[in-house]
C-alpha cells in the first residue's frame, strides 16, 4: 500500500491513519488509530509517516489477542530504539514520540488487566524509561538548534539590511548584546553530550540518522561569560517536559500516588494557563499569577462535564460564566493540597538544577474560599441504622442486597462495614488482605496490614501491597465481635478452594495511571447507604468509621503509642515509638483493645448477631457466591486465575 493511504489531511494538517487489526485494537482499545504528525509540509509528513510505519507495522502483525505476544514484539522495537545514534532527525524524533504515546496507554491498560510488562519482559519498564528520557533530551536539542538557526537567520538579514542601507550599524547591537545571546544558546550546546545516551539494555547496533547542524565558529564560543558554564541547566526543559520527568522519577522511587496526581493536577494548570513555558522564564511575576488564579478555581460540582477535565477549564468557566451554582475550594485544599503540590515540585526541580532561581512561594487565599469542615465521627443512632440494613439483618438475593429477605450473605461489603468499624482500617486497606494475613498468638487474633510477609522472605517491589504512609502497615487485634460473626469460617471456606486472598469479589478500580483504587467498592457503596438511611450530615463520611473507632480507643486507658500503632499514624520523632517490638503490642494494650466494651458496640452487635443466630437456625438462608471462581472480580480472576 503505498505512503500516502496511510495518511490523511485535516485543517491544513497531515495525520497518520492506520485501522488496526482486530487483536491489536481489541487490546489498545482503538479500531481506527489517528496521530498527528506535527507538519503542514507535505515532504516532511511524508518522512515522518515511514519512520513511524516501522513500529506500527510490526505492532499490527500480532496474531492473538494477548498482551504477553504484544510486549515480546515491543521489547525489540524499544532495543532498536533506544541504540539510535543521536542527535536524531524530526521525523525520527516525531516517531519515536508517537510509539512512546501508544506505548504508555498499552502499558496501562495490560496493568489494569493484571499483565505487567516486567513480569513479561524483565526490565522493559527500565529500558522504556530509558526511552523517554531520550525523547526528551532529543527533543530540547532540536529546540536549540532551531533557536540557533533563527538566530543566525536574522544575523544574515541584519547584515543585508545593513549593506543595503536599510538600517543604519550598530542599531539594535549594544554593548553585550551579542555575547550574552550567543553565549547561551552556545554554552547549551557544549553541555548536549551523545554519550549520554549510551544504551545499557539489549542495545542493538546504530539506526537512524543524524541532525546536520552549522557549528559556530570557536571564536564565537569564546565570547561565552561565566554565566553562560556548566552549573546553569543542562537544557531548557519547558514545564510539560519536566513533570514527566518528575512523574517517572516518583513512579520509580515508589513515591505515594496521590501526593503525585496532585503535583500533576495543578502543574498542568500552570502549562494551560502559561502556554507550557520554559522552567527559566518562570519568574516571580509568572508565580504570583498563578498564585493569585489559583483560589479562583471552582469546585467541579456542577461544573458541564466537558469543562471538568482540568483545573484551567474549571477556572475558565468560572471567567465566563459567573460563579451562580458554583462552590469554591476550600482553605485546606488550596494550602495543603495545591500549594504543598507546587512546593513538592519546584523543590525537586531545585534539587535536579532543572531551574535556577528561589522558590516561588504559594500561598494566596480569598476570603471567599470556604472553610473546612472537620470530619465527625458516626453517632450511635447512625451506627445502629447503617447495621440494621438488609445487607446485615437479611436480604433478597446475593444481588439484591439492599432489599429486605430471608438470605444473609455476608460479601465483601458486609466484612469492609464491620471491619471499619471495628479495626479502623481504611476502605483502601481492605481488599488487599491475603488469608494469612489474619494471624494468631496466644488466644487472640490480629490483622497484619503489611506490604508483604516478611517470614517468607523478600519479594519484588511490583509485588508489594501499597499503603498510604509507612506508618500505615501496622499490627490490629481483632475484637471478638468480628470472630463471632464467623470471619474464621470465611478464611476455612476460601483455604479449602485454593484461594489466598480474603474477598476475591472485591474488584479495584484502576486509575488512569495504572494503580489500582482499593476503596473504590465500599466508598462507593456508602453513597447509597447515606441515601437509603437519610444520614444528611455534611461532616460524616465513610471514614468517620476510623473516627468512631478512634474514639473507642479514646475511651479506654490505652497509650497514646498504642493508639498512633493501630490508627497507623506515624509516631514523627517521638523515640519512644521508635523502639520495641513491632509486630505486637504490650499485653495490658491487648487485653484493652481485643476487649472493648461500649454501649455503642452494644448498640451494633445487636442487630448483626441476631441476624448470625437466625442464620445458624436456619432460619435465614446462608448464601456464599465468592466460593464460586465465576463469581470473583475481574482483577483477581487475572491475578489468581490467569483469565
Amino acid at each position: 500500500m503505498a505512503l500516502p493511504s496511510y495518511m490523511s489531511r485535516r485543517e491544513g494538517r497531515y495525520y497518520l491513519q492506520v485501522r488496526f487489526a482486530r487483536p491489536l485494537a481489541k487490546l489498545t482499545g482503538v479500531s481506527l488509530f489517528r496521530a498527528s504528525l506535527r507538519t503542514s509540509d507535505y515532504r516532511q509528513a511524508r518522512l515522518r509517516l515511514a519512520e513511524c510505519l516501522t513500529w506500527v507495522h510490526r505492532m499490527n502483525e500480532i496474531k492473538y489477542e494477548d498482551y504477553v505476544g504484544l510486549f515480546q514484539k515491543n521489547i525489540t522495537e524499544l532495543r532498536q530504539y533506544v541504540a539510535d545514534a543521536l542527535p536524531l532527525s524530526e521525523a525520527r524524533l516525531v516517531a519515536r514520540q508517537l510509539y512512546e504515546e501508544t506505548l504508555k496507554n498499552l502499558i496501562r491498560r495490560a496493568k489494569a488487566a493484571g499483565c505487567d510488562p516486567d513480569m513479561v519482559e524483565p526490565g522493559f519498564q527500565e529500558l522504556f524509561n530509558h526511552f523517554v528520557r531520550q525523547n526528551v533530551e532529543a527533543d530540547a536539542w532540536l529546540r536549540h538548534v532551531e533557536r540557533i538557526q533563527e538566530y543566525e537567520r536574522g544575523r544574515a538579514d541584519m547584515q543585508a539590511a545593513i549593506e543595503l542601507g536599510l538600517v543604519r550599524p550598530g542599531v539594535g547591537t549594544g554593548p553585550g548584546y551579542w555575547p550574552e545571546a550567543h553565549a547561551r544558546a552556545a554554552s547549551n550546546i557544549a553541555s548536549f553530550s551523545p554519550t549520554a545516551f549510551e544504551p545499557t539494555i539489549g542495545a542493538q547496533g546504530p539506526r537512524g540518522t543524524a541532525l546536520s547542524v552549522a557549528q559556530p565558529s570557536g571564536v564565537e564560543l569564546a565570547s561565552s561569560d561565566k554565566r553562560a558554564n556548566s552549573d546553569q541547566q543542562k537544557a531548557p526543559l519547558r514545564f510539560s517536559e519536566a513533570l514527566a520527568l518528575y512523574v517517572e522519577t516518583d513512579e520509580e522511587s515508589n513515591g505515594n500516588a496521590d501526593a503525585r496526581s496532585i503535583v500533576k493536577l495543578v502543574v498542568q494548570f500552570i502549562i494551560d494557563k502559561l502556554d507550557d513555558p520554559l522552567l527559566s522564564e518562570f519568574d516571580e511575576e509568572a508565580a504570583a499569577r498563578i498564585d493569585a488564579m489559583l483560589p479562583d478555581i471552582p469546585d467541579r460540582k456542577n461544573i458541564p462535564r466537558e469543562h471538568a477535565g482540568s483545573l484551567a477549564a474549571r477556572y475558565d468557566y468560572a471567567q465566563k460564566h459567573g460563579w451562580d451554582g458554583l462552590k469554591r475550594l476550600t482553605e485546606a485544599r488550596l494550602k495543603n493540597g495545591y500549594h504543598n503540590a507546587m512546593s513538592r515540585f519546584f523543590g525537586w526541580l531545585i534539587q535536579k538544577k532543572f531551574y535556577l532561581r528561589d522558590m516561588p512561594r504559594f500561598s494566596r487565599t480569598s476570603d471567599e474560599n470556604l472553610v473546612s469542615i472537620e470530619r465527625d465521627a458516626f453517632s450511635t443512632d447512625e451506627v445502629s441504622r447503617i447495621f440494621s440494613l438488609p445487607l446485615f439483618t437479611g436480604c433478597l438475593s446475593a444481588d439484591r442486597i439492599w432489599v429486605k429477605g430471608t438470605c444473609l450473605v455476608q460479601n465483601h461489603l458486609y466484612w469492609g462495614y464491620v471491619m471499619s468499624f471495628l479495626t479502623g482500617v481504611r476502605p483502601g486497606e481492605l481488599g488487599q488482605i491475603e488469608l494469612d494475613d489474619i494471624e494468631e498468638e496466644h488466644g487472640i487474633y490480629y490483622l497484619q496490614l503489611r506490604a508483604f510477609d516478611p517470614k517468607k522472605g523478600r519479594v519484588a517491589r511490583k509485588d508489594a501491597k501499597r499503603f498510604k504512609t509507612p506508618a500505615s502497615q501496622r499490627t490490629i487485634p481483632l475484637h471478638p465481635l468480628i470472630l463471632d460473626l464467623g470471619l474464621l469460617e470465611r478464611i476455612e471456606d476460601l483455604r479449602s478452594i485454593g484461594c489466598p486472598v480474603l474477598f476475591p469479589e472485591w474488584e479495584p478500580y484502576p486509575k488512569p495511571g495504572g494503580e489500582m483504587r482499593w476503596g473504590q467498592p465500599l466508598t462507593k457503596s456508602f453513597q447509597y447507604l447515606k441515601r437509603k438511611i437519610a444520614i444528611d450530615r455534611f461532616d460524616v463520611a465513610l471514614y468517620s468509621s476510623r473516627h468512631w473507632f478512634a474514639q473507642l480507643i479514646d475511651e479506654t486507658d490505652i497509650k497514646d503509642a498504642t493508639r498512633r500503632k493501630v490508627m497507623g499514624h506515624s509516631g514523627g520523632k517521638d523515640s519512644a515509638t521508635r523502639y520495641g517490638r513491632k509486630q505486637r503490642l504490650t499485653t495490658r494494650d491487648l487485653s484493652e483493645l481485643a476487649h472493648i466494651s461500649s454501649p455503642e458496640i452494644d448498640e451494633m452487635s445487636r442487630p448483626l448477631l441476631s441476624a448470625k443466630e437466625r442464620a445458624d437456625r436456619g432460619e435465614l438462608t446462608v448464601l456464599k457466591p465468592w466460593l464460586t471462581t465465576a463469581n470473583w472480580s475481574d482483577y483477581y480472576k487475572r491475578k489468581l486465575l490467569g483469565k
